[in-house]
């Protein structure tokens, strides 16, 4: 195995085990992308609303609420009012 091939190996091993810690390792690479992308936008900007995860995560409207509430259910995400925006929710990592 070359060098390259062998840090892919533990690199793949590495996330699969944080996909584990995190509960996250029975969704599917759609819902773990949509996941990843409202995890990024909250590191980035401190918050991500439904609407903006549609946004980041450019994926059908119905598919980013249904991974939402998939990952509500799996406990590694909340979803809260916002006290500047009644009409808005924010999504709030558990994990």
């Amino acid at each position: 195995m070359s060098k390259i091939t062998k840090e892919l190996s533990n690199i793949h091993e590495m996330l699969s085990k944080m996909h584990t810690d995190l509960g996250i390792k029975d969704l599917n690479p759609t819902e773990k992308f949509i996941f990843l992308k409202i995890i990024n936008e909250i590191e980035i900007n401190n918050t991500c609303t439904m609407l903006k995860a549609v946004e980041v995560a450019d994926k059908s409207r119905s598919t980013v609420y249904k991974t939402i509430r998939k990952l509500v259910k799996v406990g590694v995400l909340s979803i809260e009012n916002s006290t500047e925006d009644k009409r808005s929710f924010l999504l709030k990592p558990l994990i």
